[in-house]
């Protein structure tokens, strides 16, 4: 973490050297000048020093060592950097305020305080040669390895009888190994990986089936290797050829321990002859290990050998073929449950959970999210407490000290605990930080991701954004399983995802170590600490802490109903996240001097008002106002220069039926100058965002309103020229005023969500053209009766969602053979003259959810609906009597996933047929709280 604290620290002094500050710099004069000159030299040497500690805790990251000075070393440098880091975020504040016209004082101060950072780094220096603080020589620690041994042989005796649900996959496992060739003796060596989250049972099912004896005697040799990040490419080999050597009882080779790579292949070669083998490479985190060090080492001698591979990684379980894949799934709940009550009542004549702790059993085994290891950890301690309700809600209550502080969870920390080593240094930031969100709240990816960047955990890199390699960070952290993935689009992408109970208590006090954060989730904890962010999840007003805790936060981000102390003096705060706290109705004036403030969320507050004193926070990155009471925003937005997200907007109408169901903002004269944004939702249009609108090239999400037909030509140049769109939402100021969109223009490639919410004389022909295109909405467009629009969508091969809320006139939507190939999910609603829907054999072939909704002129059930054979979900909202029963009593009988059909009634007069799966959220991404948070 030590090296995290520092990259962070690193990329705060480049910034800060930055050009734009150099403009500022040559602007001032005489003392100042030559303080400042001063100032600057320190910290550019500061910054080197500081990275080449970096680069040697990286390195003696990966050695795993136990040294108690070592250790003394390492957090003395981590205080360090926490100073440097404040001394730095100063440097910032004093930058961005303006008020002073001199502040000589202020930068002597922080000209000795660098200083005295200098003395110290070279003292850290002396020290480290004083007390000859480096890592072993020669290969990697012996200790290190035979601890990583023993946690991996102990995770293979886990109580194989009690770990459930296995038999399938023991089953086909054995069949993999055994092959089903006519003459396996000579077939190629096969590949099989068996993948899923820590603690889900990898080890302990490969382990049972490698030590079953019919397993032991259809190979002539077998092997089972611990495969760690951190070993030699010959450290592996010599391991890989001694444990070939011990399981077939030979005597190993003199001088093993010394010979090289080239030496080593020879050896095995020779043993294995024509020998077929196993080896089980345990632990495997790493593609490039088996690429680059293993392929070519362990001979394929066409015995018909295998070699499995345990992994988190679904990456490196991609190594082996398609049908050789397992994916290990967690327990399912009432599995999780019997095994828990099989633990805690081991030592009972009766392992069944009397009645009255049912509860308490429930909510224990449901916070081990499936995991067998967490379940079992948990039973074995609760059989040595008292079976009252009492004892075992201290469990609950009390869960992180009680982890912390219990010889029975050791081995599950000491697996988790491994499972976060792995991880690299720019994941491990990311990943610690999910535990700032409490247990029952879902990790929504947008707003995630915007707060992995204003932290200052990511940055731009080369021609990439940060929004873009925080995405790759994330999904490197799902395919990891280090996060699960709870909810996604219609496109496969992210939209939730969580972090398990258990593993989330770990990194809290992990993170609470090291002053990374500290999480309230009751009012009465107290603080007097250093931590840098505060995670309030509380329902009063009252939050206990230190002055000292104050000066140093970095982030406040509230869960809860309660009313944070806004007026508390966060001087160096660069998090300000209140979002959905319902009594926060303005900003008191403190707020506006938090100078290093990069986030500032308030969605779903009662806020009125900004103030212009806004432009003040000359660091803002985001700007979160959607669900909010603010109609207009000061003019002092345009001076944010730095913004990259700006969301205003407001739902006016939830039944979404109106054409004005929500509202934006009135456009602000120079808001085309912000260089840096990428998110613009929702602007009006005006004649100088018409006029500047090509200079926002960089914009990646773009909501204009109240687009009038004389808007169009200039609108559709400017769009030309954002090379970078994914999102592009046109809005007309009126639902009978017609637009022209007739004019060609050649669109960005990039777009991947189209919205239409006006009336349109005919549908754009360049929509055909955009083969990213995932996502298109149709409201209110009502296309004359004589255009067929469906051909000039059906051909998207990427189009996965598609909403038509009175998108035409027609009387017949007729979806050809061959289109719609990919469309999951169809929304057609208040189509007034629609009476007839054809579905051609070949079209909408994946089509999963269907929703139709009052379209009154539909009496016969749509034709062909029985060739989608994937549709899962039929939701219909006032539809006609006839038009439902003709659906549920004739083809539903021959349709059998028909029965899953909604009918929903506005009034009282029809009762629900069925309920099934229902998708609530027409409108589909957009214009919901989840869609930018």
């Amino acid at each position: 973490m030590a090296e995290t604290l520092i990259l962070i620290l690193t990329e705060k002094i480049a910034s800060a050297l930055a050009d734009q500050l150099e403009k500022q710099f040559d602007s001032l004069y005489g003392l100042q000048q030559e303080l400042l000159t001063q100032v600057r030299g320190r910290m550019s040497q500061i910054k080197m020093e500081f990275e080449v500690i970096k680069g040697f805790l990286i390195y003696i990251g990966t050695r795993k060592e136990n040294n108690e000075i070592l250790d003394a070393w390492v957090k003395e440098v981590r205080e360090l950097a926490f100073e440097a880091e404040t001394i730095m975020d100063h440097y910032t504040y004093i930058w961005a305020d303006q008020r002073h016209s001199s502040n000589v004082s202020r930068w002597y101060h922080i000209n000795n305080q660098l200083q005295e950072i200098s003395n110290r780094l070279h003292r850290l220096g002396e020290m480290k040669q004083q007390y000859d603080i480096k890592t072993t020589k020669g290969s990697q620690s012996k200790i290190a390895i035979e601890r990583h041994q023993d946690l991996t042989r102990s995770s293979r005796v886990i109580d194989e009888e009690t770990i459930l649900g296995t038999e399938e996959y023991e089953k086909d496992l054995k069949s993999w190994l055994k092959g089903g060739q006519t003459d396996v003796a000579h077939s190629k060596r096969i590949l099989i990986s068996v993948s899923g989250p820590v603690g889900i049972g990898k080890t302990t099912l490969v382990s049972k089936v490698y030590r079953s004896t019919m397993i032991r005697e259809s190979f002539g040799c077998r092997a089972w290797v611990n495969v760690s990040r951190t070993y030699k490419v010959e450290d592996l080999h010599r391991r890989i050829v001694r444990e070939l050597f011990k399981g077939q009882k030979g005597e190993i080779p003199q001088r093993l321990d010394t010979m090289d790579s080239t030496e080593l292949k020879k050896i095995l070669d020779e043993f294995l002859g024509n020998m077929r083998y196993l080896i089980v490479l345990d632990d495997m985190r790493d593609q490039n290990v088996w690429k680059e060090k293993l392929e070519n080492f362990i001979p394929d001698n066409n015995c018909g050998s295998r070699i499995i591979m345990t992994t988190q990684s679904v990456h490196v379980a991609s190594l082996a073929g398609e049908d050789r894949i397992m994916q290990v799934k967690k327990l399912g709940e009432q599995d999780a449950l019997y095994l828990f009550c099989r633990k805690a009542f081991q030592r009972h004549d009766t392992e069944e959970c009397p009645t009255e702790l049912m509860e308490q059993a429930r909510n224990i085994s449901k916070m081990c999210d499936g995991l067998p290891l967490a379940v079992v950890s948990m039973g074995n301690y609760l059989s040595l407490r008292e079976k009252t309700i009492l004892e075992w809600k201290k469990l609950e209550e009390d869960l992180n000290w009680i982890l912390n502080n219990n010889v029975d969870f050791d081995l599950m920390k000491s697996v988790l605990k491994l499972s976060f080593d792995s991880l690299p240094g720019y994941l491990k930031t990311c990943f610690l930080y999910c535990g700032i969100f409490p247990d029952s709240h879902l990790i929504k990816r947008k707003r995630l991701i915007r707060l992995w960047i204003a932290e200052g955990f990511i940055q731009d890199r080369g021609r990439r954004t940060a929004e873009d390699v925080a995405e790759d960070n994330l999904h490197e952290l799902i395919k990891r399983n280090m996060l699960e993935v709870q909810d996604t689009n219609d496109s496969g992408r992210v939209r939730t995802c969580k972090i398990s109970a258990i593993m989330r208590q770990l990194i809290i006090s992990k993170s609470e170590q090291e002053d990374f954060y500290v999480v309230f989730e009751d009012a009465e904890k107290s603080y007097e600490g250093n931590a840098r962010r505060f995670s309030v999840k509380s329902s009063n007003n009252s939050i206990p802490f230190g002055i000292s805790s104050i000066q140093n936060l970095r982030s406040w981000i509230h869960f809860g109903t309660g009313e944070p102390p806004l007026q508390s003096g966060f001087k160096l705060l660069r998090v300000l996240d209140l979002q959905g706290v319902p009594l926060i109705k303005g900003l008191p004036k403190e707020i506006f001097n938090l100078f290093n403030l990069h986030y500032l969320g308030l969605r779903n507050t009662s806020i009125k008002r900004l103030s212009t004193s806004i432009k003040r926070l000359v660091n803002l990155q985001t700007l979160d106002l959607a669900f909010t009471n603010i109609k207009e925003l000061p003019d002092g937005i345009v001076k944010l220069r730095r913004l990259r997200h700006l969301f205003v907007y407001k739902i006016v109408d939830r039944t979404y039926q109106s054409f004005c169901y929500f509202l934006g903002f009135p456009a602000l004269r120079g808001i085309c100058d912000l260089k840096e944004l990428h998110t613009l939702q929702s602007v009006e249009v005006s004649k100088d965002i018409l006029r500047n609108l090509k200079k926002m090239s960089q914009l990646r999400s773009f909501r204009i309103m109240k687009v009038r037909a004389e808007h169009y030509s200039d609108l559709s140049k400017a769009i030309e020229t954002m090379v970078n769109l994914r999102r592009l939402d046109i809005v007309g100021a009126k639902s009978d005023e017609a637009l022209d969109m007739t004019c060609e223009i050649v669109p960005p490639q990039s777009l991947e969500k189209l919205t239409f919410r006006a009336k349109l004389m005919t549908l754009p022909t360049w929509i055909s053209s955009l083969r990213n295109l995932a996502w298109v909405r149709l409201c209110w467009c009502s296309l004359p009766p004589e255009q067929d629009f469906l051909p000039s969508l059906g051909g998207l091969h990427s189009l996965v969602f598609l909403l038509l809320i009175n998108a035409h006139n027609g009387s017949e939507l007729s979806f050809k053979n061959g289109s719609f190939l990919r469309l999951k999910d169809l929304r057609i609603v208040d189509m007034k003259n629609l009476k007839e829907i054809k579905v051609e054999s070949g079209a909408l072939n994946e089509l999963r959810h269907l929703n139709l909704v009052r379209c009154e002129g539909l009496t016969n059930a749509p034709k062909g609906i029985l060739s989608l054979k994937n549709l899962e979900n039929v939701h219909l909202e006032n539809m006609k009597r006839e038009f439902v029963d003709q659906l549920w009593q004739t083809e539903s009988d021959n349709h059998p996933m028909l029965r899953a059909v909604n009918i929903v009634r506005q009034d009282s007069k029809w009762e629900l047929k069925s309920l099934g799966k229902f998708r609530s959220n027409l409108m589909g991404y957009d214009d919901q709280n989840r869609e930018n948070s």
